[in-house]
Order: structure tokens, then C-alpha cells, then sequence
């Protein structure tokens, strides 16, 4: 080979090629300097990416276009629970929770067709233990030479802390129900899609009678009992796009969507029959407010007027469900 001669260099990692141009060396020792060089780099940036691979805070994965797992970091393994060998032994399809598997192929198909450059989604895997988590996938395809899909590469993030925390900002600890604060953001949703079809709403505000005379007479545990007991049957009564909620004490708010007025007082009768033969010496003092023309800027004066009619419902004796007028 001449000095004028050239030769060429080509490597590919990660995805990424690299082609260096350099004279062709005088003598031997200088090609295997170069050479040496060239290992060298290529090996550093091998243990960089295995240093990322391997200790990175997100589950990694290569995935088949199969959705075979074909390569899985230490993180993804943690997350889900399966060792590597089980993993690549199944596939994404396998772990997915079935309620979001389809919303995850479905963005995996428009990845496919080139109208998405990656995508991203929250979804549930299940667990080898059979626990269900949040996870929050990311996804994004890789190419060959000729720009054909090769595989995928999956970022996986567990959400389950998040969500946790999430929850308990807007539950009750107690009973599990909405907390103040889950309420409103849930009811300004109903409010919102009432106005838009046009349909009338309703707020049932409760307090319980009796309850403070429980909780001082029996003690702290009769009294969470109670609590938990009539949160359950509020919620047995209510229907799927119904919002129910502990706001506080022994106060509760019932949010009635899509009913008409005949089953808003059936609704509010029934509740308070149910306390009324729970026993104990507890029942239920009601406020019962209908909004025709719902407007989520108006929850503020809905759940004002109910108690206003729910403490009408006090004064009156108790035990009864008083209805008032929105205002």
C-alpha cells in the first residue's frame, strides 16, 4: 500500500456510525498506534454505555418488533419484578395490564407508520408477584441503514409513588373516599359535562346526627367505624358517574349527574332510611340542591346552598332530607 493510499475506519455504536479518514501509516508501528487509539475509543464508549445501561434510575429496554424483549437493564427487571431471562423469554404483552394493552398498540402501530417520532404513555404493568403499578413508558423507534424499523428502545419509569402520593392528596385516608379537594376537581369534570349536554345536576349534602355523641361515648374507633360504614353505603348507593366524597367530621357530599328529579329524591329518601336504620343512635340530617343549567364556576355556591339546606334540615329535627332552591 502507497503512502498516498488511505485507508477507512468505520464503526457503529449505539446507533451512532463513525467513519475517521487517516494516511496510511509509514511503518508498522505506526499502524498499530492508530489502531491502539481506535480500540481504545471504541472500548471507552463501550463502558460508558454499559455503565448507563446498567446503572441508569429508569428500567431500559430493546424490544422487538415482535415486542420480544431482546435486551433488559437491572432498573427494568426491578420494576417489574421478572428476572431478565423471563422477560426476553416473553414479551411487552405479557406484563401489560389487558386495559391499556390495547392503547399501547395502538400508538405502537403510529409508530410504525412513521406519524409519530416516539410516544409516551401512563399504563399499568402486572407485577410477578401479581401486584398492578403505574408506570410511564416512553418509546421510540430505531432504524437501520436502508431507514427500515429495526427495534424499539422503552424508558420505563415507575409511577408508583407518584400516583401513591398523588391519591392520598385527594382521598381521605379514612375512608377512601374524594377529600375536599378531590371533590372539586372530580365535580368541576361533572359540572363541565352536564352544561355541555345539557343536563340538570345535583349535590346532596350530609351530616350525620348523633355522631358526636357516638364518638365521645364509645370512643374514637366506633366513631372511624362509623365513618367507614357509612361511606361504604353511600357508595353502594351511588351509580358509576356519581361523585362521592368525605369533606371533613362526619360531612359528606353526594354529586347526582344525569338524574332526573324523581330519582334525586329517591336517591336522598333512600340515603336517608339507610342511616336512619344503621343504629347506634346515628342518622342523617340532608341538604338536597338541583342546578339546571350547570356551570363548574358555580361549585362553590352549589355546595354553600346545600349546606344552608341541609342545616334547615337540623332546625327542622333531623332525620329528613330538605330540598332547596340554587341561588
Amino acid at each position: 500500500m502507497s503512502r498516498q493510499s488511505h485507508r477507512q475506519f468505520t464503526g457503529t455504536f449505539s446507533g451512532k456510525s463513525f467513519s475517521t479518514s487517516v494516511p496510511a501509516p509509514s511503518a508498522p508501528a505506526q499502524v498499530v498506534g492508530v489502531d491502539g487509539q481506535i480500540a481504545a475509543a471504541l472500548a471507552l464508549e463501550q463502558r460508558r454505555f454499559e455503565a448507563t445501561f446498567l446503572h441508569a434510575p429508569v428500567g431500559i429496554a430493546h424490544v422487538g418488533l415482535d415486542g420480544a424483549f431482546l435486551l433488559v437493564n437491572p432498573r427494568f427487571c426491578e420494576i417489574s419484578g421478572y428476572d431478565a431471562e423471563t422477560l426476553i423469554r416473553t414479551g411487552f404483552q405479557q406484563i401489560t395490564h389487558p386495559d391499556d394493552l390495547h392503547a399501547d398498540e395502538a400508538l405502537l402501530a403510529r409508530l410504525n407508520a412513521g406519524e409519530l417520532p416516539r410516544y409516551a404513555m401512563e399504563k399499568r404493568y402486572i407485577r410477578a408477584d401479581g401486584t398492578i403499578i403505574w408506570i410511564n413508558l416512553t418509546v421510540a423507534m430505531v432504524r437501520d441503514d436502508d431507514d427500515r424499523p429495526e427495534l424499539y428502545v422503552a424508558v420505563i419509569e415507575d409511577m408508583s409513588d407518584l400516583r401513591q402520593a398523588s391519591f392520598e392528596a385527594m382521598h381521605d385516608p379514612l375512608t377512601g373516599l374524594l377529600n375536599r379537594r378531590g371533590f372539586a376537581c372530580r365535580a368541576k369534570d361533572v359540572l363541565a359535562h352536564a352544561a355541555h349536554a345539557r343536563l340538570s345536576t345535583s349535590l346532596l349534602f350530609l351530616d350525620l346526627d348523633g355522631f358526636k355523641q357516638l364518638n365521645d361515648g364509645q370512643g374514637h374507633a366506633a366513631g372511624d367505624g362509623c365513618l367507614t360504614d357509612i361511606a361504604q353505603l353511600l357508595k353502594a348507593q351511588a351509580d358509576a358517574g356519581d361523585v362521592v366524597a368525605r369533606i371533613g367530621g362526619d360531612e359528606f357530599l353526594v354529586l347526582l349527574a344525569d338524574r332526573d328529579a324523581q330519582a334525586v329524591e329517591a336517591f336522598g329518601e333512600d340515603a336517608r332510611q339507610a342511616l336512619a336504620s344503621y343504629g347506634m343512635g346515628v342518622s342523617g340530617s340532608f341538604g338536597l340542591v338541583t342546578v339546571d343549567t350547570p356551570d363548574p364556576a358555580d361549585l362553590d355556591r352549589l355546595i354553600a346552598c346545600a349546606d344552608d339546606a341541609m342545616r334547615a334540615a337540623k332546625r327542622a329535627g333531623k332525620n329528613q332530607v330538605c330540598t332547596a332552591a340554587f341561588i
